[in-house]
């Protein structure tokens, strides 16, 4: 594969021709002038050239493919587009940023994700949705099915493809690649470029792949502040609590795994703290309901593990705490980027223990500039600093 660099920029919305109703939903959004990521991505996607693009968490990369998906199909009245995704969640918010785009605009769309009926949408995608977006796994099964589900797509969209192959979803991607006929243009984000996006991008892409990198990729946001508490696990929840005090905004409490997850959202529940919990074993409607209430203000604090650290967009979050930290590094990024975004504020507290010198050195690079405190100055710990580098 050989890559690209790409000159083009695209600095107003109006330079991509949009048709006054998307042009009025914009607007009616809040956007009025691209992001640095869409000010690269969309000239580069407009022109019909597949791309990958490296860009921070909330940089809006969603609006950077779903623009050229619609301009597309206004010029091509049978052109399909297909995105993939890492999580149901991520499919229906999606969905949601494509239809707050096009309005009363007769788009068909299919959600393809688990924990809906099989045979329902199969039976969508048999009449050939404009826009299908999916899990690889779920998709891969209803293709078993009908391997002419996806005939006309002319656009492919794999969004945090970084997460793609730690989640195994590699032998689902080769095998719907194998479904599809003719060309198409891929167009591939990921929070970071490694040996693996290298691999979804080659089992997509054409020889020739334009690839744009957004300052400060790979980075948290300039406008996050951040926080490390060095204590014992036993301190955790009583400090936990004292943290959520006198926060006036959304909160999402990252834990390191479910039985962390039920442990925490328990604890907050008995001391009166409104708060809910999701984690992979929840059923998606069940799932669906709790990000719903979150998003509504029904609730202030969301725990929940690293099933809601990618992707989703929940504007009101003024906080992120690591209760515990993640198994994989990239994850702890995305985690931090669930707040801070569009150009907001926001703040992140990681709570380290002792027992966490191993994930913590790995962790530091994205600790950069982190204030330290440590409430008990009996406990010891390693010497560590925030901007140590892990070693090789």
């Amino acid at each position: 594969m050989k890559l690209l660099s790409s000159e083009l920029r695209l600095q107003q919305f109006s330079e991509m021709n949009l048709a006054p109703p998307l042009m009025a939903a914009l607007e009616k959004l809040g956007v009025a002038t691209p992001t640095p990521v869409q000010i690269q991505a969309l000239p580069v996607a407009l022109s019909g050239a597949d791309l990958i693009a490296v860009a921070q968490t909330g940089s809006g990369k969603t609006l950077a493919f779903a623009l050229p998906i619609l301009a597309a199909f206004r010029k091509d009245p049978l052109g399909r587009a297909l995105v993939l995704v890492p999580s149901r969640e991520m499919a229906l918010q999606t969905q949601r940023v494509f239809e707050s785009l096009w309005g009363d605009t007769p788009y068909t769309c299919v959600v393809a994700i688990g924990g809906v009926p099989d045979n329902k949408q199969n039976s969508q995608l048999k009449k050939n949705p404009r826009l299908v977006i999916a899990t690889p796994g779920r998709l891969n099964d209803l293709l078993s099915d009908n391997k002419l589900l996806l005939q006309r797509t002319s656009i492919i969209v794999i969004d945090e493809a970084d997460r793609m192959l730690d989640l195994g979803f590699a032998p689902q991607l080769k095998s719907i690649k194998s479904t599809l006929r003719g060309t198409w243009q891929t167009l591939l984000f990921s929070a970071s470029f490694s040996r693996d996006v290298e691999t979804v991008a080659g089992i997509f892409m054409r020889e020739e792949v334009v690839m744009i990198r957004a300052a400060l990729a790979e980075q948290p946001v300039s406008k996050l502040k951040q926080t490390v508490v060095l204590l014992t696990e036993a301190m955790k929840k009583d400090r936990l609590l004292e943290d959520l005090k006198g926060q006036s905004g959304n909160v999402i409490v990252f834990a390191g795994s479910q039985e962390s997850c039920l442990n925490v959202g328990s604890h907050l529940k008995q001391n009166g703290v409104s708060s809910d919990l999701i984690h992979g074993e929840l059923a998606q409607g069940h799932r669906s309901r709790v990000i719903r209430d979150f998003r509504d203000g029904k609730f202030r604090v969301l725990v929940t593990t690293d099933l809601l650290a990618r992707g989703l967009d929940f504007p009101s979050v003024e906080l992120v705490i690591n209760y515990d930290l993640p198994f994989q590094p990239e994850d702890f990024l995305h985690r931090i980027g669930r707040t801070a975004r569009a150009g907001r504020s926001g703040t992140a507290l990681t709570y380290l223990t002792p027992t966490d010198n191993k994930k913590k050195a790995l962790i530091a690079p994205y600790l950069e500039g982190a204030r330290e405190i440590q409430p008990d100055s009996r406990i010891n710990f390693a010497k560590h600093r925030p901007s140590d580098k892990p070693r090789k």
